[in-house]
């Protein structure tokens, strides 16, 4: 069997791979461009873990938000939902064509000052095709910033799924509790605590690894020196500015995943801790990256980056979802003690427990998340 037919068939529950090559041409070129992109962060990861067997990537036909990782014919696969590629398109696309967001990228002024606020929301890509046409920005340098954001957000996401099969969690779950797939959004409201926290830490380790190898392709992006690093504003070489803008992108990724209204998976019973914790990892991860792989002078830089980029992207949610934002109550909101506690336990959970568990099924050695360090960009 090809791995088309074999991704077919594994999928065919969840909606069955999209057959692209029967798509207009515009929209199997965009498909196949991420699914090269995908194949090049794949061969750089063989790079360095060369005994991890056949990876392959594509896509399913389901309108929703989510992606997946399974095993099957001795071979690994990644599937993006369609949905999950259709909303990032559209609530980027729709926020750079506002003259009122992200106002220090390109000509924002060229764009439309008469778009009213999304409503009617439903987290299914056709539905909400029929409803609301998609945006594209005027400005060309606010095109490349919309392009340049769904590139970051879906290499992130497709850099997590890897990770779920290079350290070994699709292969433990499967062999442990009989997963067979491991989803991004799962309903966990069954499962007992100890089994909501292993897969929490589980998501965790992910997010942290494939932050830690986003921020390494930054560093080698703005060492390469090109001046198409960042067209959309005129600092293009400023690290700070860099970690930024990828921020924004992975906000963005996480409240798509992390909004019940765009999700429909009720965060209390999902996969993933809380959003704020999840902020608060990510950014501590990408931080410790910023100081071990690229220049410890950096991390002011990047610490205040990382929060502008998490005030930029509440700004535009809220102004797109028509809801009030309070700045000055975002600068004064801190992670609740409950928050901290959970990270917490899930850092003594994972290096006390889980990280011997999965390293008999483990082709990379992974890093202990300590608590210093899943706080330490909060």
């Amino acid at each position: 069997m090809t791995n088309s037919e074999i991704f077919h068939d594994e999928t065919v529950l969840y909606g069955g791979r999209f057959q692209r090559e029967r798509a207009p041409e515009a929209v199997r070129r965009s498909y196949d461009k991420i699914e090269e992109r995908a194949s090049d962060l794949i061969r750089s990861a063989r790079s360095v873990v060369p005994n991890v067997p056949e990876i392959h990537l594509d896509f399913i036909l389901n309108g929703k938000i989510n992606a997946l990782a399974f095993r099957s014919h001795d071979r690994y696969f990644i599937g993006i939902y369609t949905g999950t590629l259709f909303m990032l398109r559209s609530v980027i696309g729709r926020m750079l064509s506002d003259a009122r967001l992200f106002r220090f990228a390109g000509d924002a002024k060229s764009e439309r000052d008469d778009l009213g606020p999304l409503t009617g929301y439903v987290p299914d890509a056709e539905v909400m095709y029929k409803k609301e046409a998609l945006s594209t920005p005027r400005d060309r340098a606010r095109r490349d910033y919309a392009a340049f954001l769904q590139d970051q957000a879906l290499l992130f996401l497709i850099g997590h799924e890897l990770t779920h099969i290079l350290h070994g969690h699709i292969d433990y779950l499967r062999t442990k509790r009989g997963e067979k797939v491991t989803a991004e959004l799962e309903w966990l409201g069954d499962t007992d605590e100890e089994g909501r926290l292993e897969r929490q830490c589980i998501e965790v380790d992910a997010d942290r690894r494939s932050i830690a190898s986003r921020i390494d392709s930054l560093r080698v992006t703005l060492k390469s020196g090109s001046e198409q690093i960042a067209p959309w504003r005129p600092y293009q070489g400023d690290p700070g500015l860099m970690i930024f803008d990828w921020a924004i992108s992975i906000h963005i990724l996480f409240r798509l995943f992390g909004d019940l209204r765009f999700s429909q998976v009720d965060p209390a019973r999902s996969a993933y801790p809380s959003l704020a914790l999840r902020h608060a990892i990510c950014e501590g991860a990408a931080v410790q990256a910023m100081d071990l792989t690229w220049d410890p002078l950096l991390k002011s830089s990047a610490t205040r980056g990382l929060v502008l980029a998490r005030f930029e992207t509440e700004l535009s949610f809220a102004k797109t979802l028509g809801e009030e934002f309070d700045a000055a109550d975002l600068v004064r909101q801190r992670m609740a003690n409950s928050d901290r506690e959970h990270g917490d336990k899930i850092a003594m959970y994972w290096n006390q427990t889980l990280a011997d568990r999965l390293e008999p099924f483990s082709y990379e050695r992974f890093v202990s998340p300590d608590s210093s360090h899943i706080f330490s960009g909060s």
